[in-house]
C-alpha cells in the first residue's frame, strides 16, 4: 500500500503534492507506537478499564476509564 496509494492519488489527484502527502501519511502509520505500548502508556497513567476498539481492520480508538478519587468518596 505505502507504494500503490502514492502512485493512484497521483493519477486521480488534482494537486500536485498529492502523492507527497500520501507518503508522508505512510511513513507515519509505519513509525506510530504499537497498540500494547499505548495501551500500557494509559494505565501507566493510572486510567481503569483500559480498552482498545478496531475499525475496518485498522483503525484504533482506546477507551479508558478514570478513577474516582479518594476525595471523591
Amino acid at each position: 500500500m505505502r507504494g500503490v496509494i502514492p502512485m493512484f492519488a497521483r493519477i486521480v489527484a488534482r494537486h500536485p503534492e498529492t502523492p507527497k502527502l500520501m507518503r508522508f501519511y505512510w511513513d507515519t502509520i509505519e513509525a506510530c507506537a504499537p497498540p500494547a505500548a499505548i495501551m500500557s502508556a494509559i494505565k501507566d497513567a493510572r486510567f481503569e478499564d483500559v480498552t482498545r476498539y478496531v475499525e475496518l481492520g485498522i483503525f484504533s480508538e482506546y477507551c479508558a476509564r478514570k478513577p474516582l478519587s479518594a476525595a471523591a468518596l
